[in-house]
């Protein structure tokens, strides 16, 4: 999964950024200038390790990439080419004031900031629609591609995000090349000042949240900046004095599993434990497809366990003996947690 965070110069973005690839951050797999990729921590998979001893243990990545503003317009071409590559949309605003950043004139809105980013997002959208939209009345067009631009451009028009609009399988199916930005899952950052990551200040950009239908993480950038130096037993302690329930890097996985509706199931043997992810409401063929391609062409069955029943019954053998481990068909909907052994046939 690749999340790109995004912001107004001075908003925090690049200093989250840093603590998210800090040197000392646990879990950190490996970056390069403006990514970073990081292993989502997952106890299940852990348990799984520790009883088949495997080859491999293989957990899911999130790749953060910090995304420059352009110098005179928000949105560069630089910055929407990167944003059409990622799967996620962090906004980062600010809702901070210190010695070396105060607040501006008018003060502090995070709430009029998000709007801001979301009406340039948007915008950018629209300028690609309507361009495409141009073209195809010169040459006489009009076909479901027609259809499904106008029904964009509709919402557009009333800076609601194509991710808020409801579209046919076909209509996706259109829309999907041309990579609109405002149809990106979208997480609203409330980057705060030290000592109010868990107060609920500024509570018009909770309801602005729950307005545009995003999930909010909230945040000091800062602190996590310094936490990301520690050792992982030091972060812990340093979390628990400060007041913190999470680290930006847990909440910012939390919030783009809840903005993407992905779950994870995992494959389990002595070669290689591992975990995916799926989309929420997927199908066992579908699931299958994320290990691999024939699985999903030659699915017969699969053979589901929770991963509760699993460790409560300590073996596969012990799982079949008391019904836990079941056959399920092609309609099965795949739930969070569960492992998954695909019998198929090419």
């Amino acid at each position: 999964m690749d999340v790109g965070i995004f912001g107004n110069t001075g908003s925090g973005k690049t200093t989250l950024f840093r603590a998210l690839s800090g040197a000392a951050q646990a879990g950190v797999q490996g970056k390069s200038a403006g990514v970073c990729a990081i292993k989502v921590p997952d106890e299940r998979v852990d348990r799984m390790a520790e009883i088949f001893r495997p080859k491999k243990v293989t957990y899911i990545s999130i790749a953060f990439h910090d995304i420059d503003a352009g110098e005179t317009d928000l949105l560069s071409p630089q910055a929407l080419t990167q944003l059409r590559g990622v799967e996620v949309l962090a906004l980062v605003v600010r809702a901070f004031a210190d010695d070396y950043h105060p607040a501006p004139p008018g003060g502090l809105d995070p709430a009029a900031e998000f709007r801001e980013l979301s009406s340039a997002v948007v915008l950018s959208d629209y300028l690609v629609a309507q361009k495409r939209i141009e073209r195809m009345t010169k040459e006489a067009k009009r076909d479901a591609e027609w259809t499904a631009l106008h029904k964009a451009i509709a919402a557009f028009e009333r800076e609601i995000p194509l991710r808020n609009v409801d579209l046919s399988v076909e209509e996706e199916r259109v829309l999907s090349g041309f990579r609109f930005v405002s149809r990106l899952p979208t997480l609203l950052i409330l980057n705060v000042g030290e000592g109010e990551g868990a107060a609920e200040t500024f509570p018009e950009a909770t309801n602005e949240a729950e307005r545009a239908k995003v999930p909010l993480v909230r945040l000091c950038a800062k602190v996590e900046e310094e936490i990301a130096e520690l050792s992982p037993a030091e972060q812990a302690d340093f979390l628990k004095e400060m007041g913190i329930a999470r680290s930006a890097r847990d909440q910012l996985v939390r919030g783009a599993f809840e903005a993407t509706r992905y779950i994870s199931f995992l494959t389990v043997g002595e070669d290689e434990v591992r975990a995916w992810n799926v989309r929420e409401g997927s199908t066992a063929p579908t699931a299958a497809g994320k290990v691999h391609s024939d699985m999903e062409k030659g699915f017969i069955r699969a053979e589901v366990i929770s991963s509760d029943d699993f460790l409560r019954c300590g073996s596969m053998a012990k799982a079949k003996m008391e019904g836990k481990l079941r056959l399920e068909g092609k309609e099965y909907v795949v739930k969070d947690g569960e492992i998954v052994h695909v019998r198929f046939n090419v």
